[in-house]
């Protein structure tokens, strides 16, 4: 195992805590970059004493992720199963709970071994791999979840790094099929999961939370979600007894997986739920041409972003679109903003929003924050605790 030196400030930085490595971490740049994906390398001080082990493994958070800090722990298959182990042992009250069959079982580095994540859908597995680095261990980790879950029915795993053209970033890999969609539970609300089709499988656990939020806000609210996916934020806003719902997105899958969600929660659809399957910066303008305002509104939008008239990079373009959602959100309304561009920092985004609060006539206040779920635990990188979600509340 090669040995390589760490600056001091890295140093510092991973015994706070810290997991990922940069190549701008290492005193020898040349040599780091020339190590192959999978590669295990001991990281020492200027004085050559021990300080932690790392995985080479390149995605677009960084070079490396630390693994241990332990300098007699191998990196092997009994490693593996036994971080797995204590994850699963970690998610006990989540197995449990019979009104929620969905969750993360496994989080990177926040459960010890980063660039890969591994989700539970009602009794089947989606493994999501980051880099070509880990994923040369990928048996170790099939072994283990086969061997921990005997619940287990089947397990398909996503490839999100680069591949050659031979090669199927989207495959089922053991046990059964799930079937077409899966219906998983979230706090009691029914959900369809489309596993083994795309990298987004139809609802995105991390915002469990915030959902459930919206659920307790939205009696008789009138409610509009933007960039709505498959409209998990209306479906339970219609379940909290909002009395009206927007769904917009630029996607045409939104309106046949939005419909699809209503009816497993035996929700019509009728006019009192609209979906609309437009830009969402043109039904921005739209509202606001019509002085149509919501009781609530949820924003929700990819990091980046690009139609035929509009293009929106978070970290540039949030502040303004806030702005504009302003505009919407009636008096005594609230106005819920999210991100998880792990590169736009947490405190860059609230500056921009509330920025954009005080450029406006009405009284916005900061009333409610929410970050990733308890399943989803982190690492002291910033990186790592990539959800931001700030809920305002319109005074006058």
């Amino acid at each position: 195992m090669k040995s390589y030196r760490l600056t001091p400030t890295a140093i510092e930085r991973v015994l706070a805590g810290g997991r990922l490595l940069q190549c701008e971490d290492f005193e020898q740049h040349y040599a780091i970059e020339q190590e192959g994906e999978g590669e295990v390398i001991a990281l020492v001080d200027e004085a050559q004493r021990f300080v932690a082990k790392a995985l080479i493994g390149r995605q677009h958070k960084g070079l490396a992720w630390i693994f241990t800090l332990v300098k007699y722990d191998p990196w092997s298959a009994d490693f593996v199963e036994e971080t797995l182990q204590e994850s699963l042992h970690q998610r006990g009250s989540y197995f449990q709970d019979e009104q929620t069959t969905a969750f993360r079982l496994f989080n990177g580095e926040g459960d010890g071994i980063g660039g890969v994540t591994i989700d539970w859908y009602a009794g089947f597995a989606q493994i999501n791999w980051y880099s070509q680095g880990i994923y040369q261990y990928r048996q170790w980790f099939m072994d283990a979840l086969c061997k921990k879950l005997p619940q287990l029915r089947g397990v398909y795993e996503t490839c999100r790094f680069p591949l050659s053209e031979d090669e199927a970033a989207i495959h089922h890999s053991y046990g059964e099929s799930a079937p077409h969609p899966l219906i998983i539970k979230e706090n009691g609300v029914q959900y369809a999961i489309h596993l083994g089709e795309e990298w987004m499988t139809g609802l995105f656990l991390d915002q469990r939370d915030v959902r459930q939020f919206v659920r307790t806000q939205s009696q008789s609210l009138s409610v509009l979600n933007l960039f709505s996916y498959t409209g998990g934020f209306s479906i339970v806003a219609a379940v909290g007894g909002a009395n009206r719902t927007v769904s917009v997105d630029v996607a045409n899958r939104s309106l046949i997986r939005t419909k699809e969600n209503f009816a497993l929660n035996d929700i019509e659809v009728a006019n009192q739920h609209e979906i609309r399957v437009m830009d969402v910066f043109d039904y921005v303008q739209y509202a606001k041409r019509h002085h149509i305002q919501f009781d609530l509104v949820v924003c929700d939008p990819p990091s980046f972003a690009r139609t035929k008239a509009y293009q929106f990079r978070a970290e540039h373009d949030y502040g303004q679109l806030a702005t504009q959602l302003f505009d919407l959100t009636a008096p005594g309304g609230l106005c819920i903003f999210s991100t998880n561009h792990s590169a736009y920092s947490r405190q860059k985004f609230l500056d921009d929003l509330t920025f954009a609060g005080k450029k406006h006539t009405g009284n916005f206040q900061l009333i409610q924050t929410f970050g990733l779920p308890t399943d989803f635990p982190t690492s002291a990188d910033e990186v790592s605790a990539y959800l931001k979600v700030f809920v305002f509340y319109r005074a006058d």
